[in-house]
């Protein structure tokens, strides 16, 4: 399947965002019931033009047959009081599921580390559902391992229908 892998253009706006909405689908309807589903829809095309414009962001966009496949979207953080080095963190991504398995994953990945890379980031980090299974192989499969655990309880707040 041919998929290119490139900084999101204007064109790809209604594309990336669409990916956005269907990340947001699949963790709402499997992995987090408290995420807003309507999220994209209502502000991810304000969210996506802002990321174009910022120069600490990186929107990725995988095309080919069809339009937008999939995207990334990862961030560059200068050091602070805080941190002593430049972190960058892959924030969001997205592979349409007939696409999964065949690299367009692993090339939007490898596209944000080498971006990181040439803006002097000493560390990359991403956050993934602990039952994203295929997700946890693929960022392993490319370098990221475990160094922190996120442990949430849910506390009587509900889903909304």
């Amino acid at each position: 399947m041919d998929t290119e892998i490139r900084p999101a253009s204007i064109d790809d706006l209604d594309g990336v965002v669409a990916s956005t909405a269907a990340l947001f689908a699949e963790d709402a309807g499997q992995r987090d019931p408290l995420r807003n589903r309507d999220w994209p829809s209502e502000y991810g095309e304000q969210w996506c033009r802002k990321l174009r414009s910022d120069p600490t962001a990186l929107v990725l966009a995988a095309v080919g047959p069809g339009g937008v496949r999939g995207h990334l979207v990862g961030m560059l953080y200068d050091p602070s009081d805080m941190w002593t080095v430049v972190r960058a963190e892959l924030v969001s991504m997205y592979v349409r599921p007939e696409l999964r398995g065949h690299g367009v994953g692993g090339g939007l990945v490898d596209t944000f580390v080498e971006w990181a890379r040439a803006r002097g980031a000493a560390s990359l980090q991403v956050t993934a559902y602990a039952t994203n299974a295929a997700a946890l192989a693929l960022y392993q499969s490319r370098g990221f391992a475990p160094k922190s655990i996120t442990l949430t309880a849910e506390v009587g707040a509900t889903a909304s229908a």
